[in-house]
């Protein structure tokens, strides 16, 4: 649990890698209504903002199922880019708090990826169960970043190695 207790917050790591040059990597991530396309468990991107020509400000609300069948609500907003190699941005509703996207040399051509999400559940159910039905959010979680990984790799044509997840 990463908020001293609280069951609803979440500290999520996953990691990954791809045989794919960092500058597509990039280009696929920050290309965020087109998530849907390769991600899964994302039903729908509509963006709200734009954004400035950095990408920073640009916000969109996005639908997410994950495998045991609930939903997630949340508006995404871009706050802060380095170019090819850091994004974060933060998450509004249905679970409130950031994400964090690090891409780095994995050797051989290939580039590591790591996603730190850390978020805390606003819906009610969620939050009323989290002490309970925790170890099912965490593995939904996981499935839907596996997922995510598979399907980014599928969409770049490249192969993918090393997914870890970790939740605390």
């Amino acid at each position: 649990m990463s908020d001293g207790g609280d069951a609803a917050a979440f500290a999520f790591v996953s990691r990954w890698e791809l045989s794919a040059p960092r500058e597509a990597v990039w280009d696929a991530l920050v290309d965020f209504n087109n998530w849907p396309r390769w991600w899964p468990a994302l039903e729908k991107v509509v963006e709200t903002i734009h954004g400035g020509p950095d990408g920073i400000g640009q916000k969109a609300t996005a639908a997410w199922r994950g495998p045991f069948g609930y939903s997630l609500n949340m508006e995404i907003e871009a706050v802060e880019r380095i170019h090819p190699d850091y994004l974060r941005g933060v998450a509004a509703g249905d679970v409130e708090g950031e994400g964090v996207w690090r891409l780095g040399d994995g050797g051989d051509g290939w580039t590591s990826i790591e996603f730190d999400w850390n978020v805390r559940a606003t819906k009610r159910w969620m939050v009323a169960l989290a002490p309970v039905a925790r170890p099912l959010f965490v593995s939904g979680h996981d499935h839907v970043m596996k997922e995510g990984a598979q399907g980014l790799a599928n969409h770049l044509s490249c192969d993918l190695r090393d997914f870890s997840a970790s939740a605390d």
